[in-house]
């Protein structure tokens, strides 16, 4: 008798702990990192939000495995000093699962250190650098195509445009640099040199020497590797100088409020793009991202950078479902490493433990009146 009891005892005792567990699970929140420019460029802001527009709308449906997804972010104000002093706050104080959405080259290569050291995963950082492809970090997850598929694309395009005479401008840091090294290349492969090449300091962003430069050499169009401000003021004054090239840039530059602040200069300017078109219906991604955002109260724009951050959520999302009820780092890492040719819902991504650039996805558009988009 006294064994049936103690049989029964340790059941019930073993199904109140499980129950316990699954509680106690459900009501531990999943915290993720975020190092981001919050009080500059409107790029960095709107991928945040994006991404809390997803992660809030999983965590309404329950969560993953009960567990909401709770993104704590922090302003660096894209200085990669700060970038590194709230990773540290990030891991040591938050108990941060996984780090996302950080952006910006510099601030990305400052953190690269701690990936390693700590053993986390980075997911979707909003840069396309060389230097987060190469050499592979076992620890970063890129979503987006990098700088050089861009770049490479970009002047792919040149034959269609009939487009011989070429200029180049680009920010006198790590992102810069790469800019200018894919579009250095890739010119090459096409016989092509560039008949100007300027630069700006990133720390004073002047740029009256490198309008004056390049606009004495007369291209067809000028390859820019800049901020968004930066590159918006260039435009504005080569047309006061009653110059009209063709304007390419990096998918760095884009939101809305970077397009809006063309005005009537943003017409015919062209941007590379690593998402689909947030407003095009016929991928499932975009789809998703005009039901959710039509449902929030207040959402915020419905631009490439908030497209992006929505996928790059969903991504991450993906990984935790596929890490099991209680993730950690190395089962998060393994998860995602799992994912081959996997459809985000337009965007296909791809990883493997010896490759973790994930998209190829590339193309270009163009903006027309009053910052509206032909795609």
């Amino acid at each position: 008798m006294k064994t049936l009891f103690a049989s029964v005892f340790a059941s019930v005792f073993a199904l109140f702990l499980l129950a316990f567990t699954a509680i106690a699970n459900a009501q531990e929140k999943i915290v993720i990192g975020q190092s981001v420019e919050l009080s500059g460029e409107a790029t960095g802001k709107e991928n945040m939000e994006g991404a809390l527009a997803y992660f809030a709308w999983v965590n309404a449906q329950g969560g993953v495995y009960g567990r909401k997804i709770e993104l704590k972010s922090y302003d660096d104000k894209r200085k990669p000093e700060t970038t590194k002093l709230n990773t540290e706050k990030l891991l040591k104080e938050d108990n941060a699962l996984a780090l996302f959405g950080y952006r910006s080259t510099p601030t990305v290569e400052a953190v690269l250190p701690l990936l390693l050291t700590n053993k986390v995963p980075m997911i979707a950082p909003f840069s396309g650098g060389q230097s987060l492809h190469q050499p592979f970090n076992p620890y970063l997850f890129n979503l987006r195509a990098s700088y050089q598929d861009e770049a490479a694309k970009m002047i792919e395009l040149f034959g269609t445009l009939g487009i011989r005479k070429v200029a180049i401008l680009y920010q006198d840091d790590s992102f810069g640099k790469d800019g200018l090294a894919g579009f250095e290349r890739n010119l090459a492969k096409h016989k092509l040199n560039a008949v100007a090449t300027a630069n700006y300091d990133r720390k004073d962003l002047k740029i009256d020497k490198a309008v004056d430069t390049i606009v004495a050499a007369n291209p067809q169009a000028v390859l820019m590797a800049c901020t968004p401000s930066v590159c918006s003021d260039f435009v504005k004054q080569v047309h006061k100088k009653g110059f009209h090239p063709t304007f390419m840039m990096l998918s760095n530059v884009s939101s809305d409020t970077f397009f809006e602040s063309l005005g009537d200069d943003g017409r015919g300017v062209s941007v590379m793009q690593v998402m689909p078109y947030p407003k095009d219906f016929n991928a499932g991604a975009t789809r998703e991202f005009q039901s959710v955002l039509k449902g929030m109260p207040k959402p915020p724009p419905f631009s490439y950078s908030t497209f992006e951050g929505f996928v790059a959520a969903k991504l991450l999302t993906e990984g935790l479902r596929r890490a099991g009820p209680n993730p950690t780092r190395p089962k998060l890492v393994a998860a995602l490493e799992t994912l081959r040719d996997f459809d985000l819902g337009g965007v296909k991504v791809s990883y493997t433990p010896s490759n973790h650039d994930g998209s190829k996805f590339v193309e270009m558009i163009m903006i027309g009146k009053r910052g509206a988009i032909l795609h």
